[in-house]
């Protein structure tokens, strides 16, 4: 027998006397009430929620995200309460020793209170001080036991939004956002100063994990579930790619008219060394037929400011992770750049190497450009050829017809054909195409081009100046973000990850 529906009660409305439909009062069937709350609260919400709940019935314009809107309003008031006496429970049951070397606190402090800034509103927190001799510091046990940082006023929740927030957009634009789809009125301060300490967390936890020569990643992802972890890996390629862009960087703040008088150069424009890795069968197409794209399912990356050796560490780092000691091949595509190749040799000497060929074809370009001039269909019609000679594999015979015509040419162009005559010497042994595409590998570095034009966007806007600890900061959110590793910076969020599964 099927069980009795519930029929909404009718309400007349005020200004129509036309029927209206209510909502039953949902708020009456929450028992036990939560721990912090009173029957007196739960009444007041349960009062507050019906009454939105009829005026939206009465409203023909008002659909379902007033619904979503109103319900989300009037319930933060008790999630905060809720939150708040949970919160000082568990303070309450810190202990009074050091929480970093578990030494006795002495000259302690009780009660001790601190607003915190939450997803659902500001809570007061009051907790134990006290001095730690061994440390020689202040400390408030309650704190750490809490995950909060001395210094910061933010929730673990609220910091992680500040962080992913920042890391994706200006803090200008973020402040609105955040108020927006929180309700929470945070500065573009205080957005900026929480991201830039959840990043400063994130380089040190990258020191302490870079040197390490092999990282399980959390998660590990099966191809099949019936394929057992006891089974041999297929053998696979992996492809590191490696480039650099420019980030502005404003120095010496206050001193750039006094420089300018003196002739000293202001230095504004500074590389971020990037890469990525991946495995060749993780690139695929995707979309409809004659639309498709090319896609790399899984990889990692790597962003800095902190220089070539930095790279060197993280991108080696990053290779481990993706299998680097069980790759059948290693294959590394990137331009011409002399510090790329000298990364190459130190730390994947066994990789094999191949030159761009976008960038290889540029050069060549660039030749026809300064030949032809303005005449664009004889650039073209002269270039043509060389081309396919490069895509070929036939780089010696385009060095002999560009040292062929040479003696030819004015000066500039001269200048030109020199320039791609030395490149292709010099990588020569990297530009075999046809090799790569007969079996199946790429031939360009749009992965790690498509990579840097993506930080670039939330970067190199205008107006924007960075500082060397600003930027990196940010940097590193976002790898620890793109690498799924942004479980290690806030724990919480395996709540979410479990309730998935």
């Amino acid at each position: 027998m099927k069980p009795a529906r519930k029929h909404l009660i009718p309400v007349l409305s005020a200004k129509t006397r036309s029927p209206v439909q209510s909502l039953p009062p949902l708020a009456q069937e929450i028992t036990p009430h939560p721990p912090g709350l009173s029957v007196e609260d739960i009444a007041h919400w349960q009062k507050d929620l019906q009454e939105r709940l009829e005026r939206i019935q009465q409203h023909p314009e008002q659909g379902l995200g007033f619904i979503e809107e109103h319900i989300r309003q009037c319930t933060l008031e008790l999630q905060r309460k809720v939150l708040e006496k949970a919160m000082q429970t568990k303070a309450d049951a810190a202990d009074e020793n050091c929480p970093c070397c578990q030494t006795p606190l002495i000259e302690r402090k009780y009660r001790v209170a601190k607003t915190i800034t939450s997803y659902c509103g500001a809570v007061r927190l009051h907790r134990t001080h006290g001095w730690c001799k061994k440390c020689q510091d202040w400390r408030f046990p309650a704190d750490a036991l809490l995950g909060l940082d001395s210094d910061s006023t933010a929730s673990p929740m609220v910091q992680e939004m500040s962080a992913l927030l920042v890391s994706k957009m200006p803090a200008e634009q973020a402040e609105a956002i955040c108020q927006r789809l929180t309700g929470i009125e945070l500065s573009r301060s205080t957005l900026a100063r929480d991201a830039k300490r959840q990043g400063d967390k994130a380089i040190a936890l990258r020191q302490h994990q870079t040197p390490q020569a092999v990282f399980v990643p959390p998660k590990i992802k099966l191809p099949n579930p019936a394929v057992g972890l006891d089974q041999p890996a297929k053998p696979f390629t992996l492809v590191i790619q490696i480039d650099a862009w420019n980030i502005r960087e404003r120095d010496n703040w206050g001193k750039t008219e006094a420089m300018q008088q003196r002739g000293q150069e202001l230095g504004r424009w500074h590389w971020v060394y990037t890469g990525t890795c991946f495995h060749l069968e993780q690139r695929c197409r995707k979309g409809p037929k004659g639309k498709q794209r090319a896609v790399i399912l899984e990889r990692s990356y790597v962003a800095t400011r902190e220089g070539i050796e930095s790279l060197t560490k993280q991108l080696h780092y990053e290779s481990m992770v993706r299998g680097l000691a069980r790759a059948q091949e290693v294959l590394v595509i990137a331009d011409g750049a002399v510090w790329i190749w000298n990364i190459v040799e130190e730390r994947f000497s066994e990789a094999t190497q191949r030159l761009d060929l976008y960038h290889a074809n540029s050069y060549l370009w660039a030749v026809a450009n300064q030949i032809h001039g303005a005449d664009a269909a004889a650039a073209r019609k002269w270039v043509k050829p060389l081309l396919k000679q490069v895509r070929t594999d036939k780089v010696a015979k385009v060095i002999h017809t560009l040292d062929e015509l040479k003696p030819r040419l004015d000066k500039a162009a001269a200048e030109v054909t020199s320039e791609a005559i030395e490149y292709y010497r010099n990588n020569q042994k990297r530009m075999k195409y046809a090799e790569a595409e007969k079996r199946g590998e790429p031939v360009g570095s749009g992965a790690i081009e498509s990579t840097c034009r993506q930080l670039q966007c939330r970067m190199k806007r205008c107006g924007q100046f960075w500082s060397t600890e600003g930027d990196e900061a940010l940097l590193c959110l976002e790898m620890f973000w793109r690498n799924e590793r942004w479980e290690l910076l806030f724990p919480h969020i395996a709540v979410t990850a479990v309730s998935r599964n």
